[in-house]
């Protein structure tokens, strides 16, 4: 059975990309970096406490905890905007080939053949699947633009293939 998926990778497939390597094999490192964060917002919060009366100290810390805030709720989306723009051109769109024995990507700027041993994850979402391929590299694959088979067989493909249970991951 050979599947193929047309992906165009614009902010959102670029999120889930982001938000996969997070929560599968970046999940300790994240857990440990948010950790420490709730530590620094804790320390702001009673800085504010302290700083009660001196409003340009207070203006300081209220600012600095709405920063914090808004960067952990969005961290999977400004991870994906900067990876949006260090994308090398003509890779904005790609269409891929499953194999029993690689997989094929074809962009505009080039075609690459890649193992399935290579595959460290895969990841699932509300419209994604992802395969991710080390700490900064991960692929998101459309569902809705799947051909060859139903998702179902292509999960079960994938998870015979790389060695690895699709993990749902939400978003």
């Amino acid at each position: 059975m050979e599947f193929t998926c047309h992906t165009t990778y614009d902010q959102n497939a670029l999120t889930a990309m982001a938000r996969a390597v997070r929560k599968t094999i970046r999940a300790e490192r994240s857990r440990i970096v948010r950790y420490y964060g709730w530590i620094v917002l804790g320390l702001l919060v009673v800085a504010l406490w302290l700083s009660w009366g001196t409003l340009w100290q207070m203006v300081l810390s209220c600012v600095t905890i709405g920063a914090l805030l808004l960067v952990h709720w969005k961290e999977d989306a400004i991870n994906g905007y900067f990876a949006k723009r260090k994308a090398l051109p003509g890779t904005d769109a790609a269409d891929t080939i499953f194999y029993p024995d690689h997989y094929l990507v074809k962009t505009a700027a080039a075609e690459s053949r890649w193992q399935y041993d290579k595959i460290q994850a895969v990841a699932e979402t509300r419209e994604y699947i992802v395969l991710v391929m080390g700490m900064n590299h991960a692929m998101a694959f459309a569902k809705s633009a799947l051909e060859g088979g139903s998702l179902l067989e292509f999960c079960r493909f994938l998870e015979e293939k790389s060695g690895h249970k699709v993990q749902n991951i939400g978003g």
